[in-house]
């Protein structure tokens, strides 16, 4: 499969021809290759979106709804293929990239749905007189070209949180595609095209984020960032930005904690904690810091443990393995090293640990609340890290001590026991009865700190991707 870009409407490899190779991380066999974008590639993107975002901001709402709808058609259509190229280039389980693919179509319903109902406001001058005076009403209007760059742990859900949206509100869309998922990203960017948008409104580049992720948007000739990553990239993209002032809509990451009470079921809690082992660990809203009463916490090992030694390790193609390897043999071997640093701090391993090429074995380890894993060390694999605290106080301590706010839980016996810890977490969504692993397309998703900068929901994204403009007539 080789794959191309889509640039003012055609199908296109780079300016100069060169292309890289994208691997399964199964067992290394090149499923295929991209382009690597040369700077003209991009900048011809980026003209060709200054046209695009006219044409498709001049059709009618209901017209870029027809567009959007057929879309969401397509990508029903086409959901098996997709979710089986993902299994392959990024080894999820084909469970979940059935799942992850699922989402895709009702987005792109839920934000035609929100457009029609967005009917703006009035505002009358309540001193007028026997007549209304000056009438101010509201409406939006497209931002104008919107970088969409997602993650590569979940490459085309998370992407349609950017490009639906924005598409919805008429702004034209250039697709960065992530290195480790580009030929699934480029295959999604072709069912998204083949709904019938205006040449140069939706188009897909790729080629290493370091050159050109910084071609995209180090220019004037867009608008809006909407960015899924690191918050190191994160950090730089508002870098960036603020040269420009584009707007800017980041998700980053997260070391999301959850509190484990004295009066908690402990068997309930363990069940709820294998939400670690979903997309093999590589989730930046999954609890990474379980935090466990020290009176409980060697019971409590010794059940976390028995529990995730019972994952099946194996092709994620085969709906009976739970787990499959990280996206790259790189991303296991960083993972590797970080377990290790753990260790070397004093955590004692209970299970796992183990790298086998791309693959990391399920891993529990003992810590304590002064390592770097407890604070702001992202770990992106299947690592349990428990962390043991003596007062509630002290675990809303360490659940705050991160620098990351993303999500939270608490699982506690009493309902309202579980309410009041979950108002001091610092985190843009806590759990209650539950670990951290929570998202709806409806409600706001975020982090605190530096987890990211504003909020994907959907009404909440349509006014992201969009200007209000408060227009005036006066003496009504």
């Amino acid at each position: 499969m080789n794959m191309q870009m889509l640039i003012n409407g055609k199908f296109v490899g780079a300016a100069d021809g060169a292309v890289l190779e994208s691997t399964n991380p199964l067992n290394g066999e090149v499923l295929g290759t991209y382009p690597a974008a040369t700077k003209a590639d991009v900048e011809a993107a980026l003209d060709a979106a200054q046209a695009g975002k006219k044409a498709w901001s001049a059709m009618s709402v209901n017209q870029r709804c027809a567009v959007l709808l057929k879309a969401a058609d397509l990508f029903d259509k086409y959901a098996d293929e997709l979710a089986e190229l993902q299994c392959r280039e990024m080894a999820k389980p084909i469970m979940m990239c059935k799942g992850e693919v699922s989402e895709i179509a009702p987005l792109f319903r839920s934000c035609v749905s929100g457009i029609t109902h967005n009917h703006g406001e009035v505002f009358p001058n309540n001193d007028a007189a026997g007549a209304l005076g000056d009438l101010a009403v509201t409406v939006t209007e497209p931002l104008g070209v919107v970088a969409c760059i997602g993650p590569f742990n979940f490459p085309v859900s998370t992407l349609t949180f950017k490009t639906a949206p924005a598409l919805t509100m008429g702004n034209a869309i250039i697709i960065k595609a992530p290195s480790d998922v580009s030929l699934t990203v480029l295959r999604y960017a072709q069912i998204l095209n083949e709904a019938g948008f205006p040449d140069g409104t939706v188009q897909a580049i790729s080629g290493p984020g370091s050159t050109t992720g910084e071609w995209l948007i180090n220019t004037p000739k867009i608008n809006a960032i909407g960015l899924t990553g690191s918050t190191a990239v994160g950090s730089h993209m508002m870098e960036v930005a603020g040269k420009y002032f584009h707007r800017v809509l980041l998700e980053l990451g997260g070391n999301d904690a959850v509190i484990i009470t004295e009066d908690a079921n402990l068997e309930a809690a363990v069940g709820e904690c294998m939400c670690r082992f979903v997309n093999n660990g590589q989730v930046c809203c999954t609890t990474k810091r379980f935090l466990i009463p020290n009176t409980l916490k060697a019971k409590y090992l010794e059940m976390l443990s028995g529990a995730v030694s019972g994952f099946k390790l194996g092709d994620p193609m085969d709906p009976a393995n739970d787990m499959g390897p990280l996206v790259s043999e790189t991303a296991a071997k960083r993972v590797e090293e970080q377990i290790n640093l753990t260790i070397s701090q004093g955590a004692k391993l209970i299970c796992g640990g183990k790298r086998d090429g791309a693959f990391i074995t399920p891993t529990v380890l003992d810590c304590t609340k002064d390592m770097d894993v407890a604070k702001d060390m992202e770990i992106f694999g299947p690592v349990w890290s428990v962390i043991g605290y003596d007062t509630e106080d002290e675990a809303v301590e360490i659940a705050n001590q991160s620098t990351y706010g993303l999500n939270g839980g608490v699982i506690a016996g009493d309902l309202q026991h579980g309410i009041s810890l979950a108002s001091k977490i610092e985190a843009g969504t806590v759990v209650c009865n539950g670990a951290s692993l929570w998202r709806r397309d409806t409600a706001p998703f975020g982090g605190y700190k530096s987890s990211g900068v504003g909020r994907e929901g959907v009404l909440d994204l349509l006014g992201e991707y969009s200007q209000r403009k408060t227009l005036v007539i006066k003496d009504v």
